[in-house]
């Protein structure tokens, strides 16, 4: 009976934090959009008009080589 116990409480903890980081990566998640988009309007706001797709193009590269890596480092290499 108590080991039953144990084993319940012990999935109950599992579960939790299971949830507690799918909220988390969500709440991240929105942040990331949010400051995606915010930065994007700095970018019009500081540079110039003709140089504003170049410092986008720089920033959207950027940002692929980021979460390429991301996805290659956490990701693809754990399956090896």
């Amino acid at each position: 009976m108590s080991e039953e116990i144990t084993d319940n409480r012990k999935d109950l903890v599992y579960y939790f934090r299971q949830a507690s980081f799918a909220i988390l990566m969500l709440l991240i998640l929105i942040s990331v959009f949010r400051l995606y988009f915010a930065l994007e309007n700095i970018i019009s706001t500081w540079f110039e008009y003709q140089y504003v797709p170049i410092f986008r193009a720089v920033y959207n590269l950027v940002v692929l080589i980021v979460a390429l890596y991301i996805v290659i480092h956490y990701f693809v290499r754990k399956q090896d």
